[in-house]
């Protein structure tokens, strides 16, 4: 998860867009997992991600642990996310969506590219 982060924070900005992560509970982390989580608020200034979004009662410590001005949103579930994050993100964001599996963050992937991908007609039109 820290590399994940370091790499967000090499993101060229492009216009106005922000650096904005997406995170689900890491599931394997046994007995520190609390901790382990809570710690990920030191990578996320260092690395000037200007936004994070958590789900999960695991991510909960992260954040409590963030600054105010870093706090995207927070759910109890990926599911409950996905309507803060899809209402936040702009086209020239760059963000990042990570979690265990078990954390179901897949859909909320699957909505942002919905949103942000052209469609086939549209490339078509684009390219021919």
């Amino acid at each position: 998860m820290r590399a994940a982060l370091a790499l967000l924070g090499q993101v060229p900005r492009q216009g106005l867009g922000r650096r904005i992560a997406v995170l689900g509970d890491m599931l394997e982390l046994g007995p520190d997992g609390v901790a382990l989580h809570a710690s990920l608020a030191e990578a996320v200034t260092a690395h000037a991600i200007d936004l994070v979004y958590c789900a999960g009662p695991l991510m909960k410590s992260l954040w409590d642990a963030l600054p105010s001005e870093r706090r995207g949103g927070y759910a109890d579930t990926s599911a409950a996310l996905e309507a803060q994050v899809l209402g936040a993100v702009t086209a020239n964001d760059a963000v990042m969506v990570k979690g265990s599996l078990g954390s179901n963050m897949a859909p909320i992937v699957k909505a942002l590219r919905r949103r942000y991908t052209k469609s086939e007609q549209e490339q078509t039109l684009v390219q021919g």
